[in-house]
């Protein structure tokens, strides 16, 4: 009698079955500072404050890379909504099946640097999952 261990094992991994990547549908990508706005698909980014920047400088190594916090308002679809919220750079701000990250900000920060200037020029990544 043969065991029934490989025709269960079988079984079990078939059973498995994967989610396929759901692939965005629309990107886009846009920048606007600060008094401008950035259309980016169909949303409309405006920078209002620089919350934190706490980035390292990009000529030197730290241990932690640091972070830039923004305060931005969003403009909906349509218009007829409008969020304010907080994007940090890098990560995701999911609104429904909409995505927004900011992925850039500029000047970076230099180390010795008397005066460094604030960041100013913002880039914002769209994508969208209908």
């Amino acid at each position: 009698m043969r065991s029934p261990l490989p025709l269960l094992a079988a079984l079990a991994l078939g059973a498995c079955a994967t989610a396929p990547l759901v692939e965005p549908v629309m990107t886009g990508t846009a920048s606007a500072g600060f008094g401008r706005v950035a259309s980016v698909g169909p949303l409309r980014v405006r920078p209002i404050a620089l919350v934190e920047d706490s980035r390292c400088p990009i000529n030197a190594r730290c241990i932690w890379a640091g972070r830039l916090i923004l305060k931005a308002q969003i403009e909906l679809r349509g218009g007829g909504e409008q969020l304010t919220t907080n994007l940090t750079l890098g990560t995701p701000l999911s609104i429904g099946a909409d995505r927004v990250t900011l992925v850039s900000a500029e000047p970076g920060r230099l180390a010795g640097a008397k005066g460094n200037p604030p960041a100013n020029r913002f880039t914002f990544d769209y994508a969208t999952m209908r």
